[in-house]
């Protein structure tokens, strides 16, 4: 009998053009302070890349920034595929912090086949430097994941080449761009201006900033030579739209519904 109910929901799902289970997106956010203070949490991961992944359910945990509560974060996930509540269709998303916890659970666990993650501000060399620690998406990981970073943001897009000449110049425009430009509420990763590179089940999107953040237009290529991932050809930087551009940083109370314990 229980078969042929499922059988029936599935074909009136069919016939209405109603999906038989809705895909969801659970956010993890940078600091959220379930079950630490009550009146403090802001959901910021849910506005980013304009929304358009969402409406979305947040993953609960102490996001503190500690270590030992991105474990507790990590753990949380891990929880949620045990209990099938994270499925094949499901989009795993994290933001600044919230990666550095995905990416702490995808170093220890499977996810899914099916599901997808897409990573705000904490991507590129950032990811690299946990993968090499141990604590990165796996390069070879068989999910489709999205890493989009702007160009700049010095938690995510911080110069390599120490022995450059401009390093130190390109070092204080990554720290300035870290208080200006990390935020990805209007970013498009789909615009045609961006820098995209794949690596297997990979796609890494750099956002070109028509601006740097020291203000002296002049230093861009000695700040450009500072970085070993490709910088945005001049015609990408002249595409890239207000809309590509970071604003300030938007911080929403608005009702997250939320699972986990």
């Amino acid at each position: 009998m229980k078969l042929f109910i499922a059988a029936l929901a599935l074909s009136l799902a069919a016939l209405l053009g109603v999906p038989a289970h809705a895909d969801t997106t659970y956010t993890v956010e940078p600091f959220d302070l379930d079950g630490v203070v009550a009146w403090w949490q802001p959901t910021i991961t849910q506005l980013q890349l304009g929304g358009s992944e969402c409406p979305c359910e947040k993953v609960q945990y102490p996001s503190t920034g500690l270590p030992a509560d991105n474990q507790k974060g990590a753990d949380a996930i891990w929880a949620l595929v045990q209990q099938g509540t994270i499925k094949p269709g499901d989009t795993l998303m994290g933001f600044s912090l919230g990666v550095q916890v995905i990416s702490l659970f995808m170093s220890q666990h499977p996810l899914p086949g099916g599901v997808k993650l897409v990573l705000c501000g904490d991507t590129l060399f950032r990811n690299q430097q946990l993968v090499d620690a141990g604590q990165g998406i796996p390069w070879d990981t068989p999910n489709a994941v999205t890493m989009v970073a702007n160009e700049y943001d010095g938690w995510s897009d911080q110069p390599d080449k120490t022995s450059a000449p401009g390093y130190w110049t390109a070092m204080l425009n990554a720290a300035i761009g870290g208080q200006q430009v990390h935020n990805y509420a209007a970013t498009q990763p789909g615009a045609p201006a961006n820098v995209v590179q794949t690596r297997g089940n990979i796609t890494a999107i750099l956002i070109p900033n028509q601006k740097l953040p020291l203000g002296d237009e002049s230093q861009r290529p000695e700040i450009d030579g500072a970085y070993s991932r490709p910088a945005p050809s001049e015609q990408q930087t002249a595409a890239a739209t207000d809309e590509q551009a970071p604003g300030p940083m938007e911080v929403s109370q608005a009702a997250e519904p939320a699972v986990g314990s």
